[in-house]
């Protein structure tokens, strides 16, 4: 079962089986649902790509493989505070240039990283739109499961997987907001979609986000024109031209 799955709710009246620890996260307030999800697919991703998590790797490996979400993972977390201690101890230069990559990948200081990560927000805000549009066009469908999978497929044009998650979200008794549901999916897929309180807030920091990028402006700009320009007829130059 997922870490995100809930669990099954127990009488009201029957103790608390959890451990303590667990108790008091839900007492403060601590996602610890969430943040396990994440540290077990940072886990699995470094798994497959790095031969030996135990050895003494530079960050830039599991930066380059975690890409935006090297955060999450407790492995990269225990190696910066160590390197922090290395650099404010005993002034350790190596220490602080890997302490430097950490915070210009963090900032997105270069202009690759910056184009990297603007990228990655506008497909993480196209794929939440289409999953949230899927979502409608299930719960409009009727017939059986089979019949409304390829109504929303048909409707949409979306994928099978899609489809079939749309409508057993829509099935199942606790389906909640479909756009929380969307960006939950969209957040399981690998996008970072900025937190806040709510996943609605969420959504609209990373619209904001979106229409606020010069870079993105000036890409969607340019496409535009020359989707423009590609709709008109262009005059074809024939040999008579050079005459």
């Amino acid at each position: 079962m997922p870490p995100e799955a809930a669990a099954p709710e127990a009488p009201p009246d029957a103790p608390d089986a959890r451990p303590e620890i667990l108790r008091r996260a839900d007492a403060l307030g601590i996602p610890w649902e969430r943040i396990l999800g994440e540290e077990i697919r940072a886990e699995q991703a470094l798994r497959r790509y790095v031969d030996d998590v135990e050895a003494d790797w530079p960050l830039t490996a599991p930066m380059t493989v975690l890409s935006l979400s090297f955060l999450q993972s407790w492995r990269v977390r225990d190696r910066i505070q160590a390197l922090a201690g290395e650099a404010r101890g005993a002034f350790s230069r190596v220490a602080m240039r890997e302490l430097r990559s950490v915070f210009q990948r963090l900032s997105g200081k270069a202009v690759r990283d910056q184009a990297a990560f603007a990228e990655h927000l506008w497909f993480a805000y196209q794929r939440v739109l289409l999953l949230h549009r899927v979502s409608r066009a299930a719960s409009r469908s009727r017939g059986t499961t089979a019949e409304r999978v390829a109504s929303v497929c048909s409707q949409t044009r979306c994928s099978f997987d899609d489809a079939a998650w749309a409508v057993c979200q829509e099935s199942s008794r606790r389906q909640g907001h479909r756009l929380d549901a969307a960006i939950r999916k969209v957040r399981d897929e690998g996008f970072q979609i900025p937190r806040a309180e709510s996943e609605s807030r969420a959504f609209a920091r990373l619209r904001s986000i979106i229409r606020s990028s010069g870079r993105l402006a000036r890409r969607r700009r340019s496409r535009t024109a020359q989707s423009k320009g590609s709709a008109l007829p262009q005059r074809v130059a024939l040999p008579a031209d050079a005459i």
